[in-house]
């Protein structure tokens, strides 16, 4: 599993989602622009710290865009409170292996190791008309080492 894969499924598995989803999945690279659709954005990796062995930790950065229902004070406040407390989720996160990482052909197992986020916030109107949505979004840090051995 790609760390794309492990985070769109870490993600379905938030307890919450299903109160702002209105499928059972997350669309990669994408969002509908109906309401109560997520869409998860790969936006880059690279390594961050690597050790006198060649062990790396890397980390792969993320946005996910959500589209929902803005139109009161009451909606926006729900929207906000969903991205703090899926943040707060995030971070929480236990370490955990079975992250697959492709170099020259060759698959190295790698080990996730914390999520933080940034930038959580109502980016746009998805129309002229508030009545249609609004496109929330949240940065999404994923760390994860992998050993230089299978390397």
């Amino acid at each position: 599993m790609t760390i794309i894969d492990f985070m769109r499924q870490k993600l379905t598995e938030y307890p919450k989602i299903s109160e702002f989803m209105a499928g059972a999945d997350i669309h990669i690279d994408f969002t509908d622009p109906d309401p109560t659709n997520y869409g998860l954005s790969s936006t880059g990796d690279s390594p961050i710290r690597e050790d006198v062995l060649g062990n790396q930790i890397r980390q792969h950065n993320f946005v996910m865009y959500a589209v929902a229902p803005s139109f009161t004070d009451y909606n926006r406040l729900a929207n906000s409170n969903f991205l703090l407390e899926l943040a707060y989720w995030l971070e929480r996160l236990p370490e955990e292996g079975g992250i697959s990482v492709e170099i020259d052909n060759q698959a190295i197992i790698g080990r996730f190791l914390k999520a933080t986020t940034a930038n959580a916030m109502a980016m746009q109107p998805m129309t002229e008309d508030i009545n249609d949505g609004v496109l929330y979004q949240i940065q999404i840090y994923a760390q994860y080492k992998i050993e230089s051995e299978g390397f």
